[in-house]
């Protein structure tokens, strides 16, 4: 019933840098090919909602016709951030972390999802997620190192 990947890698960036690019919400699309749009409803907090309209057609189209608000769990500004996004019959839990180590940030990826559908929200989302990880820490070193250089 439950799906869980973590993905994780150091990022030769300032683990604060990569954090302002990573609590920047709304432009969570610029680093994750996964993401189209990002709509806050009001300042980032635990407990607050926002709307995640996933790329690709079939998949953003309909998830924009039947998905609920996403809700963050945690919010642990300089460290962390897990969202909920409700999918059918269930939960997917996003977290993201960064951590300070040798030679710049760790960032840690984690996906649960915890439905009874999860071979298909795996096939329609998951799987993608952790796929996408390393063009996601691309585009995150890229953004992360403009705010330094």
């Amino acid at each position: 019933m439950t799906w869980d990947k973590t993905s994780t890698r150091t990022l030769a960036v300032d683990p604060a840098a990569l954090w302002d690019v990573l609590a920047d919400v709304e432009n969570w699309p610029r680093w994750d090919p996964d993401v189209a749009r990002v709509v806050l409803h009001g300042p980032v907090a635990t407990g607050s909602t926002g709307f995640l309209y996933p790329s690709g057609g079939f998949r953003g189209g309909v998830h924009a016709k039947i998905a609920k608000d996403f809700t963050f769990t945690s919010w642990r500004p300089g460290h962390e951030y897990t969202l909920r996004q409700p999918v059918p019959l269930g939960t997917m839990d996003l977290r993201l972390s960064v951590a300070a180590v040798p030679g710049g940030a760790e960032l840690t990826q984690r996906i649960v999802l915890d439905t009874p559908l999860r071979a298909v929200m795996v096939r329609i989302i998951g799987a993608d997620i952790v796929a996408n990880f390393g063009r996601k820490c691309d585009a995150l070193t890229r953004l992360a190192a403009a705010k330094t250089g």
